[in-house]
């Protein structure tokens, strides 16, 4: 073969990173030697082909990363879903393919070749079938290598059998929320088949169903309802992953499911009178088609909360780092501030455009004129007191590039974050405890006066 790869990206993978390829040919001396590169979806249609000459070790080096993040985004619009959803923007599955191009002199026409020794489009793939990327992103600090530790998200169990296991692999650092009656939620999970040697029969990340059990004050159990995950391969909660696994796509390999109690209602779930928290387990599923509470991808506990001493607060919804939504409730005052910026002009007291032969003494005839005012409307939202792991999840809010403000008919509208601020509060104990303070203002704002 005359084109190898020798270094590659691993999948699942965020693409916002190095996502960096070392090739080597047999055929790096041949005059005009180029590496090809060409990226694909996963359909196999070319969307971008580029082209590098060897360093100066005869080696082809790139990164990807440069170029993928402009085919994810923007972050899918899942927050009042009521089922199971496919993944449509936030991630998607690519075929990269290596060839080479070169000529019989310093001055011929070039060929290009597959890779393999052969004329043709690129056809040198990474061993693994299936390259899947988050539109996501991770510190540099935090990495050991090129790639994201999908370990910390994403593992395959047994889909065929009643095995036990417990893992928290929802794309979010949150485990336990503060939400109201009427907010939106969401929970995204890797699906199915997203790393090694294609679609598996016998090992997947198989999310099957999300449990949902509702507790009053007392911790007493009352409904529980079931959202069966048929957005994919599945299609009804009676087939078998043996039944589907050939049907996976780039689209069923992130499911985002519903998780807010207005989400709830919306599905049709009736929500307790006496409602105080409720839990969400993510399993598998067992041998009998029902869930496997045994098999848990991942449990998560919203806390009921009502208005803060009269006050609503202001629910954020977030593009996290995992490319998909996070959610944080500011529960205090939220104030507001508007900037006008006025433009003038001055005409003279005298209209010297007169038109007939008496020029009036017009009192009411404007000296300065503002002609126009821009209004910049500047709101800021408060934390209540939040623990270290919260303050440093939320954090994610203010590095975002995506975020939203769910309004009261639970429409969501789009934000830019100015600024943050942290209060820090030392008690007696030396337990320290955080409150933000975010000022923002509507992407959309006012409309300037003419």
């Amino acid at each position: 073969m005359a084109v190898s790869l020798q270094q590659f990206p691993t999948s699942p993978n965020t693409a916002n990173d190095n996502l960096v390829y070392l090739c080597t040919s047999t055929e790096v001396t041949q005059p005009q030697f180029q590496f090809v590169v060409d990226i694909k979806d996963e359909n196999d249609v070319l969307i971008q082909r580029v082209k590098q000459q060897p360093n100066p070790s005869s080696k082809g080096i790139f990164d990807l990363g440069n170029l993928i993040p402009t085919q994810l985004g923007p972050t899918d619009r899942v927050w009042d879903i009521s089922v199971a959803t496919r993944v449509t923007s936030s991630a998607k599955e690519f075929n990269i393919l290596f060839g080479e191009e070169y000529g019989t002199s310093v001055s011929s026409s070039v060929t290009l070749y597959n890779g393999a020794g052969s004329p043709g489009d690129p056809a040198v793939s990474q061993p693994t079938q299936i390259f899947f990327l988050l539109d996501g992103v991770v510190d540099p600090n935090e990495l050991v290598n090129w790639n994201f530790n999908s370990g910390s998200k994403y593992a395959e169990e047994d889909p065929t059998d009643d095995v036990t296991f417990s893992h928290q692999f929802g794309l979010t650092p949150f485990d336990t929320s503060s939400i109201r009656l009427g907010d939106y939620h969401t929970i995204s999970f890797f699906n199915g088949n997203a790393v090694g040697n294609g679609d598996n029969p016998n090992l997947a990340m198989d999310v099957f169903a999300a449990t949902f059990k509702q507790y009053d004050a007392n911790g007493v159990i009352g409904s529980t309802d079931i959202i069966y995950n048929t957005a994919g391969p599945r299609t009804t909660n009676t087939e078998f992953w043996t039944d589907v696994y050939t049907d996976q796509s780039g689209s069923t390999r992130l499911i985002h499911f519903p998780a807010g109690p207005q989400n709830l209602v919306d599905a049709g779930i009736s929500l307790d009178s006496d409602l105080a928290y409720y839990t969400v387990d993510f399993t598998a599923q067992a041998t009998d088609t029902f869930p496997n509470s045994n098999g848990v991808w991942g449990s998560y506990r919203f806390d009921i909360t009502t208005a803060n001493c009269g006050y609503d607060g202001v629910r954020f919804a977030y593009k996290n780092s995992y490319g998909v939504w996070d959610y944080y409730n500011f529960s205090l005052a939220e104030t507001s501030t508007s900037d006008i910026e006025r433009q003038q002009y001055e005409q003279s007291f005298v209209n010297f455009s007169n038109t007939d032969n008496n020029v009036a003494y017009d009192r009411e005839r404007r000296g300065k004129n503002n002609y126009y005012n821009k209004i910049t409307k500047r709101r800021t939202a408060n934390s209540d007191y939040l623990t270290q792991i919260d303050a440093d999840n939320l954090r994610e809010l203010f590095y975002s590039t995506d975020v939203y403000v769910q309004q009261a008919d639970g429409e969501y509208f789009p934000v830019i974050i100015n600024n943050a601020s942290i209060t820090e509060k030392t008690n007696p104990r030396s337990q320290k405890l955080f409150r933000y303070t975010v000022e923002y203002q509507y992407a959309n704002g006012d409309r300037s006066r003419l």
